[in-house]
């Protein structure tokens, strides 16, 4: 990378992220995605090119995917509320069974993140900060409101 040259507008991955000095490669440019703070990347653990980022701010494209592994990007906030997605987990058994976990609530996919809907169950209206499995039970930690459990085995 040169000198000036900003690593907002790059697109880097790594094979081997856990070691003393991981090997970073240059995939593409990275332009079309927000130079907003980044509040999570997710990686799809059966298509592991398959990778999520959320975006803060108050407004359109907080949420993005990439097929290829970086490679391109399409953003996926159409159906969101214009608001910080904070959190993003996928169905432990279900492909296409996608979480965010969004400043104002939780909503739920069932298209890889085509389309959102916010869920009956758990926190409404309020800041979900974590979301994490115990099985297939999902956890939604929220800022001042404690955690709530969905049991998401049925679906």
């Amino acid at each position: 990378m040169s000198q000036g040259e900003s690593l907002r507008h790059r697109a880097d991955r790594t094979s081997n992220g856990t070691a003393g000095s991981p090997a970073w490669q240059q995939i593409g440019q990275a332009s079309s995605l927000p130079q907003r703070y980044c509040t999570r990347i997710t990686i799809d653990q059966a298509q592991k090119k398959v990778v999520y980022v959320a975006f803060g701010g108050y407004e359109r494209g907080n949420l993005w995917v990439t097929p290829d592994g970086g490679g391109t990007w399409r953003d996926l906030s159409a159906t969101l509320p214009t608001a910080p997605v904070r959190a993003l987990t996928m169905h432990p058994r279900r492909a296409g069974f996608v979480y965010a976990g969004t400043e104002v609530g939780l909503f739920a996919s069932e298209n890889s993140g085509a389309t959102w809907s916010p869920t009956n169950q758990g926190p409404t209206n309020c800041s979900v900060d974590d979301l994490f499995w115990m099985g297939e039970t999902l956890v939604s930690v929220t800022h001042g409101r404690g955690m709530y459990r969905i049991d998401l085995s049925g679906v």
